[in-house]
């Protein structure tokens, strides 16, 4: 049940299919036949910046998200859809930002990573606001919204600033989207779990309630994922619930693990690693170097 359809979109856009699977709307469908638009509504939840630890490192991971709905909810389930974005910086900390500028220019690679370090934390440190990467999909939401779904954008920075890489990565970004299908298969069984009472208003941040009990279809999910968050996305629909996440790699035995992220170096850096591999099917671009990635698709 919680297994899904993955879609892995390149760098350059963001490719939704116009129907899923028993969904209410019909991709084959002309456009004079095609629905009126939906009133839409958004609301958030976050269950803690430490709600869970990464397998095997301790890590700490985040629990939170975007929901875009109809407002009218009616009395057929919706399909879910979940969104998951790429790797990027998870800390707002413009003073961060300038001095990795300043220590690039300059080839300080010492200061480059201390500064990334701290764009690359988590949680943040107090006073500074997190970069909520999964606001960057609120257009698209609201547009599958419109069209029906119910759709949950989740944040990964946990995941971003962890040390995990390569196969584990893309293993930790498909157990978190497990974690929330699960939070949202018992809020729609029965109402209650992590859910229930979490969600505030996405203006206002007021708390709200939404009554998604029996409204969701856990049976017709799908499952979006940008860069990276295509690697998770793949790798979920792929890989059952179950099996356990690959093994970290051994320390020594020539099995070097690549460094935290906000320690990787520049690309005007030397580097005999580099910042880019595939990982199932998803390359991974250096975020400055504007080369889009492939493209991956998996069909269940």
């Amino acid at each position: 049940m919680l297994r899904a359809c993955g879609l892995a979109a390149s760098t350059a856009a963001l490719v939704v299919p116009q129907a899923l699977a028993g969904s209410p709307v019909s991709a084959a469908a002309p456009a004079a036949t095609a629905p009126r638009p939906r009133d839409v509504a958004a609301v958030t939840y976050h269950l803690g910046d430490q709600a869970y630890r990464l397998p095997g490192t301790g890590e700490p991971v985040e629990i939170g998200a975007i929901v875009h709905y109809p407002r009218d909810l009616g009395t057929t389930p919706r399909p879910l859809v979940v969104q998951l974005h790429g790797w990027h910086e998870t800390c707002a900390d413009r003073e961060a930002a300038a001095a990795r500028d300043a220590a690039e220019r300059a080839q300080d690679w010492d200061a480059y990573a201390a500064a990334s370090q701290k764009l690359f934390s988590w949680p943040c440190v107090s006073g500074t606001r997190p970069i909520a990467s999964h606001r960057g999909y609120d257009y698209l939401g609201e547009e599958l919204a419109r069209q029906g779904f119910v759709v949950a954008s989740i944040s990964a920075n946990g995941i971003n600033a962890s040390s995990v890489w390569g196969d584990e990565n893309a293993s930790a970004r498909a157990d978190l989207i497990n974690k929330h299908l699960a939070l949202w298969q018992q809020l729609s069984a029965s109402g209650r779990g992590g859910l229930a009472d979490g969600f505030r208003d996405a203006a206002t941040g007021k708390p709200r309630r939404v009554d998604f009990r029996h409204h969701v279809d856990l049976n017709r999910v799908g499952t979006m994922g940008h860069s990276r968050g295509g690697a998770g996305v793949t790798w979920q629909a792929a890989v059952p619930a179950s099996a356990p996440s690959p093994a970290a790699p051994p320390s020594g035995r020539n099995s070097p693990k690549r460094p935290n992220a906000g320690s990787v170096p520049p690309p005007s850096r030397p580097s005999s690693g580099g910042t880019s591999w595939t990982t199932r099917g998803s390359r991974e671009c250096r975020p400055s170097s504007g080369t889009p990635g492939r493209t991956a698709h998996t069909t269940m």
